[in-house]
């Protein structure tokens, strides 16, 4: 049975102190590799000056060119901002880092978890593509914290679940492609009847709104698929 693991990666840091201090609070944490996406700051003296003993990790960065790339890997994206926004656009509402840790443990699976740039964070485009969008509670006049600092509350926090591990057999999850099969067939069935509904765009909307911050099992998924395949079947033998 698989674990719940987590991949963090650095999106276009634009630092190298912070370059040299994020590979050692990865290392604080257990963390063996780091992983960046198109960095604007190089790994010169000064990020290996700040890494100390974390210097392996930063000059062993696997560098990618695309989210895509970076993410491939991986069962659930997870966004990070310091700004809660709620918007029309994006298919889920900001959770605390405890709500989010609320929600995985017990879980298994593979988590990216996405740190924004120093000066404007993620954009909205890649926070559409996550599953989930993290934020930690500051102060509201100076919510924006630093992102080492970010990092490093993020990675404590996960720990906790660390010690869950050794405690609980893990739930195995259903993979991206059934979560995908999933919102698929349930579109399928709601273009089948979309003449009796209002809106049937937004239900589909708010069905992937759904998936993208659900975690359910594969013997779950397993399960709607077969329900959701009869559905559409029967529905399309009554036309």
């Amino acid at each position: 049975m698989r674990m719940p693991n987590f991949k963090v990666i650095l999106v276009e840091p634009e630092y190298e102190l912070n370059l040299g201090y994020a590979a050692r609070v990865l290392k604080n944490f257990g963390e063996k590799e780091m992983h960046i996406i198109a960095p604007k700051a190089k790994v010169g003296r000064t990020a290996i000056k700040y890494a100390k003993h974390a210097r392996d990790l930063l000059e062993n960065a696997r560098i990618y060119c695309s989210l895509e790339e970076a993410t491939g890997d991986c069962d659930f994206i997870v966004g990070t901002s310091g700004v809660l926004i709620r918007s029309k656009e994006t298919l889920r509402s900001p959770l605390t880092i405890r709500q989010f840790i609320h929600h995985v443990k017990g879980k298994s699976g593979r988590f990216a978890i996405l740190m924004g740039r120093e000066g404007t964070g993620l954009s909205t485009e890649e926070l559409k593509k996550c599953d989930f969008v993290i934020t930690i509670p500051a102060s509201e006049d100076y919510p924006i914290l630093n992102l080492t600092h970010a990092l490093a509350i993020i990675l404590y926090e996960l720990s906790s679940l660390k010690v869950l591990k050794r405690k609980k057999a893990l739930i195995p999850i259903a993979a991206k492609r059934e979560k995908e099969e999933l919102q698929y067939l349930f579109g399928e069935i709601i273009d089948l009847v979309s003449a009796d509904m209002r809106n049937p765009s937004k239900v589909k909307l708010a069905f992937k709104r759904l998936m993208g911050r659900s975690i359910i099992s594969d013997v779950e998924a397993a399960a709607l698929l077969g329900a959701f395949s009869r559905i559409r079947n029967k529905l399309k033998n009554e036309k």
